[in-house]
C-alpha cells in the first residue's frame, strides 16, 4: 500500500526543523498538518477535506507519517491512510447515483498518491537543508 521512505541525512540533520518545514509546506497546500513528538520520533498527521459531505463523496485525504533518524538514516513510515470514505463513496455511488462513485474514484487516486507526494516533497526539503 504505502511506500515508506528511507534516505541518508547529514549527521547534524535537525529532525524537528525538517518536520515543521514539511508540515508548513502541506499547510500551504490546504492540508491540516499537525506535528506531534513521540519519543525520538516525530509524527505528522496530514488531513484534507475529511468529515461532512466529503465522507459520502470520498474526497478526503488523510495519512500519518512517522519520521525518525537512526544511524544517519531518515525513515518516514506511513500509517493510518483514510480509505473509509472512499469505500462509502463507492458504495453510495454504485447503489444510488453515479456522482459519489466518480468522486470516490478521484479520492482513491489522490489518497494513493499522497505518500509518494509527501516522500517527493520530503526529499526536496532534505536536499535544500
Amino acid at each position: 500500500m504505502a511506500q515508506n521512505l528511507s534516505i541518508y541525512v547529514n549527521p547534524n540533520f535537525n529532525l524537528y526543523e525538517f518536520c515543521n518545514r514539511l508540515a508548513e509546506l502541506y499547510r500551504a497546500k490546504g492540508y491540516n498538518a499537525s506535528v506531534i513528538n513521540v519519543g525520538a520520533s516525530i509524527m505528522i498527521n496530514f488531513e484534507k477535506n475529511t468529515g461532512g459531505i466529503n465522507m459520502l463523496l470520498g474526497m478526503g485525504e488523510s495519512i500519518k507519517a512517522t519520521c525518525s533518524v537512526i544511524n544517519g538514516m531518515l525513515t518516514i513510515v506511513y500509517t493510518n491512510a483514510e480509505w473509509t470514505s472512499k469505500i462509502i463513496g463507492l458504495a453510495v455511488g454504485w447503489f444510488l447515483c453515479l456522482v459519489p462513485f466518480i468522486t470516490a474514484i478521484i479520492g482513491c487516486i489522490n489518497q494513493s498518491n499522497l505518500p509518494k507526494n509527501i516522500s517527493n516533497d520530503a526529499t526536496m526539503l532534505i536536499s535544500g537543508m
